[in-house]
């Protein structure tokens, strides 16, 4: 039976969460409540206990409402390849029937993206991944940490306008998690980075500046803090940041459940 979830099921659906993802029950449980919304999980029972979950999160792009499919698990012992599919392509049928018009999902593997293509979904939001060595500059002006999450939202959609992007108290919850994990923010006022550093490499998860000089100034500016002399950033295909730099990778996938629309300028970056 497909339903949706109740907070009574949230102990259940965290212990799914856990198994999936190796996070905390902790974790796991605020993730249900402040990140997806339990009111946005469906749920498949088995034997009066929940079995699977998928959360169908809502999301805008400019005036288009949409869905974000997210946290798929399922017991062990049940062939998850085969229950997704099956239970997307009801989702986009009711969906669609109540005016929800696209949606987007990060599959996990090549794999599970081409067995959601026959669905409708399509790799039209990839990232590109750079490799960059970081030169010295030892006047490189930032400050790190103190970027509040509101600024923070503020600041990408000024960067990218059409960026599809969880709700400010969803968001809180997310950055916490990621700080839990040892993310830092470097930012000035020309732009900003999300960074962990990962054997002496800066991992840069998002990076967002005016030109390419201020996102130089940035990484400058984590090289005098970290020591680390490399940088690996993911960078939306469509942003203007190091232009044609850097290789294409596979990331987010869009389904329309309605006539399609362009999205030449969609930024998906779930973080988590």
């Amino acid at each position: 039976m497909l339903r949706k979830a109740s907070v009574q099921d949230i102990p259940a659906l965290a212990a799914l969460r856990c198994q999936t993802t190796g996070t905390t029950p902790q974790e796991a449980a605020a993730w249900l409540q402040s990140v997806a919304g339990i009111e946005n999980i469906l749920v498949l029972q088995k034997d009066d206990a929940p079995s699977v979950m998928l959360a169908a999160v809502p999301v805008q792009y400019y005036q288009h409402k949409g869905l974000w499919f997210c946290g798929f698990a399922a017991q062990k012992g049940l062939d998850g390849s085969a229950i997704l599919p099956k239970l997307l392509a009801g989702c986009l049928r009711a969906y669609a029937a109540s005016g929800i018009e696209f949606a987007v999902i990060n599959p996990g593997d090549a794999k599970q993206a081409a067995q959601l293509q026959p669905l409708g979904f399509q790799g039209l939001l990839p990232l590109r991944v750079l490799q960059k060595a970081i030169p010295r500059n030892v006047v490189a002006q930032a400050v790190f940490d103190s970027l509040t999450v509101h600024k923070l939202l503020q600041r990408r959609s000024l960067y990218q306008p059409g960026c599809v992007s969880l709700p400010e108290p969803a968001m809180t919850e997310v950055m916490t998690q990621l700080y839990r994990r040892g993310l830092t923010v470097v930012s000035s006022n020309r732009g900003y980075g999300l960074y962990y550093l990962q054997d002496g490499v800066v991992q840069c998860i998002e990076l967002q500046a005016d030109n390419d000089y201020c996102a130089d100034v940035l990484l400058q500016a984590v090289r005098e803090k970290t020591g680390a002399e490399k940088a690996r950033i993911l960078l939306s295909e469509n942003q203007t940041l190091y232009t044609g730099a850097g290789r294409r990778c596979a990331y987010g996938m869009i389904a329309f459940c309605a006539k399609p629309f362009p999205v030449t300028d969609m930024y998906f970056r779930v973080l988590l």
